[in-house]
């Protein structure tokens, strides 16, 4: 612990050692940027000051949530602003002579919105840093046209995804939002669902490491925001991309939207066919405490399947009068699939070998999700001051049956048979109310309220009253919160405030109890940064946070899908509570941005799976709790434009992990330092072809009971626009050189256990995307304002 206070300490000193200085300021530009038909501020719009003599870039900025700008330390001279953004025609101010301050109202025309594909070009950088979140622009990321949501996370810096598709926030859970909201597709099959869900119906991820009391508190490393792009062109507008792949993998989708003036309706649907091989050597050895007795199991899984999916959304927003809206929308996801498993076990002891047989699993799984949106927006007369109401209900059933049959080799004997049914409901509503009121220039307010009513049904059927259970988890959250934030001078500071009161209850039906539980807790936040300068901020944020279990991970009966090694729940899981801090300091100037900082994690009640023998041949897994968990890292987010053609991210990821689980009867502290990194460049070569590359390492990660093995892969993509840059043809492959795995050493004093896992992760994709549209003709022009 101490030698990683020192690293970390040196690493602030660095920091602090080497922020540049700047002489004193001669003039200012500031302005706002807005779409002139919805009049609504317009984020990460890049402003470029160029010199009106020979057009040379002066300075570089991107607006903020706003869609403010402010240019400081200008010399006196003549210049005009650029501004550009993704679909949209750049806009340039007519050329002035600065001297002192100059504001610049600058309105962008959604109606003449380009109906071009965006070149990938140092114009707009694929990722972008801002003191409070990261965001990756999607639309930038070429392999985005051909995978999926899953393969596009794994590009995102700070983000981790295993081999199995579940997501992480430097190295600990994350909670996934859809649209800046709680979906429920990313519920307990997120992962799934990600591996399915088209990157291309995706704008832009951004990641939150210390959210506000705003949202909700759930995650250990914060929160991970997908926006789904949403056209609200004018006119008629959609998209087409089919993509093929090796091994008979293709996907299409396709997106429309008209909007006439007051109404915009939109949709999308799209189908995914993917193939799946993945590979498991499990070998380990136990021994009995009692006897002594010591034996080794040797268990190569081959699994294959192909899930098919499609993904469809419908909606409408309708825009009463200048004070009121209303919207109504609702998306459909279907998941299908056979799979067919083939393990090849053997166990054996002193003597020999005891059994050589074959376990065949013939499985099929249908997955679906029906969610609906409704919401109202009032505006009051003063800007930005608004009431809005949404209503969320979701059903999502799901059907798994399995097959299994024992094919023995030795001893001889006859074959057996068993199989179970699962039967699996999740019911979600949520009301959320949030009401912003901005007090004055530099202060606002905001309130709401956040209901989340969810039940998780789960029913097991079996080949023996064993193997048969029916249990019912019921959530009911109660939560309000408030923030209030007020900058004066160089500082900002909000502070949050969420309190949450939540009714459990788990049900097993089958033996004809319920454990139910409440609790009240609170979730204070700080948010607080100091502007050095135009170009350079610190800033130091603190939120309290939790991770509830999930029904599975309660659920104490047993699944067999493999009889010699069996999964239950804990019913009296414990909630982790988690105390973060983050210290962070941003330097950005001319399209470049640095952002290194360092963040503290203190969890109690951890999760953790602990496996154990429950006799001399079966081990069961469960979720239990660790005492707490320590947690420290440091991380630079490097990115920009290096020149005119190359633009690149670089984070590296230094990360420190004590914890206990004495209460476990682990009687020694484990502790570890891990790091990643993770690459992205794109290269223009011509006007009309870019080519990315993108490569992510893991190294090794501490587990109560061992250790998780490094991992690496790498990517890349090739894109060439046609037909007048209205569509473009690419190619993409994932993982390159084949080393992506998942790899894990186990120790204790009766289990020794090393398992493998590889899949069939290099993947080619060969694809065409066509832009199509029509915008009706406006006599209204690009507006600016010079007044001074």
């Amino acid at each position: 612990m101490s030698k990683s206070t020192h690293y970390l300490s040196l690493f602030l000193l660095l920091i602090c050692s080497n922020l540049p200085v700047y002489g004193q300021s001669k003039g200012s530009i500031s302005g706002k940027v807005s779409a002139i038909s919805s009049k609504l501020p317009m984020e990460f719009v890049n402003i470029v000051l160029k010199s009106a003599k020979d057009s040379a870039v002066v300075v570089h900025e991107v607006t903020d949530q706003k869609g403010g700008f402010n240019l400081k330390n200008i010399p006196i001279g003549t210049y005009f602003l650029q501004a550009s953004f993704i679909g949209f025609d750049d806009v340039k101010t007519p050329i002035f002579h600065l001297e002192g301050t100059k504001v610049f109202p600058i309105f962008m025309d959604d109606s003449k919105q380009t109906l071009n594909e965006v070149q990938v070009s140092a114009k707009k950088a694929i990722f972008s840093s801002s003191i409070d979140r990261k965001v990756y622009q999607v639309d930038m990321d070429l392999m985005a046209k051909s995978g999926s949501a899953s393969e596009v996370l794994q590009n995102v810096p700070l983000v981790q995804v295993d081999i199995d598709g579940n997501v992480s926030l430097r190295n600990s859970t994350a909670t996934i939002l859809i649209n800046g909201k709680v979906s429920p597709l990313m519920g307990k099959n997120a992962a799934a669902v990600l591996q399915q869900l088209p990157a291309n119906s995706i704008e832009r991820i951004e990641v939150i490491t210390n959210p506000s009391a705003k949202y909700k508190p759930d995650g250990t490393g914060g929160i991970i925001n997908i926006v789904l792009k949403k056209t609200t062109k004018r006119g008629w507008n959609g998209n087409l991309t089919g993509n093929v792949g090796n091994r008979e993998r293709y996907n299409a989708s396709s997106s429309f939207s008209y909007n006439p003036g007051r109404m915009n309706v939109f949709g999308s649907y799209s189908i995914r066919q993917d193939d799946r091989i993945r590979t498991t050597i499990n070998n380990r050895t136990q021994k009995d405490p009692e006897s002594g007795a010591v034996n080794s199991y040797q268990d190569q899984l081959e699994s294959k399947t192909r899930p098919f999916s499609n993904i469809a959304t419908l909606g409408l927003d309708y825009t009463i009068d200048d004070q009121n809206s209303f919207g109504l929308s609702g998306n459909y996801y279907l998941r299908k699939q056979q799979k067919h498993d083939l393990t090849v076990k053997k166990v054996s002891d002193f003597s020999g070998l005891k059994q050589d047989y074959d376990r065949v699993r013939e499985n099929s799984e249908k997955e679906s999700n029906g969610s609906a949106l409704l919401y109202f927006e009032h505006n009051f007369a003063k800007e930005n001051h608004k009431l809005r109401m949404e209503f969320n209900i979701a059903h999502s059933p799901e059907t798994e049956n399995n097959h299994f049959t024992n094919i023995f080799r030795y001893p001889v004997q006859a074959d057996q048979r068993d199989y179970t049914l699962i039967k699996q409901t999740t019911d979600v509503k949520n009301l959320l109310l949030n009401y912003e009121n901005p007090l004055s220039e530099n202060t606002k307010l905001e309130a709401g309220y956040d209901g989340q009513f969810n039940k998780d049904d789960m029913d097991f059927y079996g080949a023996d009253v064993l193997r048969t259970n029916h249990f019912i988890y019921h959530e009911r959250i109660h939560a309000v919160y408030s923030t209030f934030s007020h900058e004066v001078n160089k500082i900002s500071i909000m502070v949050g405030l969420r309190a949450e009161y939540t009714e459990l209850k788990s049900a097993l039906i089958s033996a004809g109890t319920s454990i139910p539980n409440h609790y009240f807790k609170v979730y204070p936040t700080l948010h607080f940064s100091y502007k050095l300068n135009d170009h350079k901020e610190l800033q130091l944020n603190y939120s309290r946070r939790v991770r509830r279990p999930e029904g599975d991970d309660l659920n104490p009966f047993a699944e067999y899908a493999d009889p010699t090694n069996i999964r239950i729940g804990n019913p009296y899981l414990l909630p982790e509570i988690i105390h973060s801090v983050e210290a962070g300091y941003l330097w950005r100037k001319n399209g470049l941005s640095i952002l290194p900082g360092i963040y503290y994690r203190y969890t109690a009640n951890r999760f953790t799976s602990i496996t154990s023998l429950l006799n001399d041949s079966v081990l069961v897994t469960k979720q239990e709790n660790l005492a707490n968990d320590k947690a420290m890292g440091a991380d630079v987010v490097v990115s920009g434009n290096i020149s005119s053609k190359i633009n690149m991210s670089l984070t590296p990821n230094i990360f420190y992990n004590q914890i206990d689980a004495s209460n476990l009867g682990y009687a020694n502290k484990r502790s570890t330092i891990t790091w990643s990194t993770n690459f992205n460049m794109g290269y223009l070569i011509t006007n009309t072809l870019s080519f990315q590359l993108n490569s992510i390492y893991k190294s090794s990660r501490l587990t109560p009971q061992g250790t998780f093995l490094p991992s690496f892969v790498m990517n890349a993509a090739l894109r060439k626009d046609v037909f007048a840059k209205k569509g473009s043809i690419y190619l993409a492959g994932s993982d390159l050189f084949k080393t992506q795995r998942q790899e894990v050493d186990l120790q204790g004093p009766y289990l020794v256990q090393h398992v493998k896992t590889n899949s069939n992760s290099r993947i080619f994709y060969l694809g065409l995307s066509y832009n199509f549209g029509s915008v009706p003709k406006k006599k209204k022009e690009v507006q600016f304002d010079n007044s001074l």
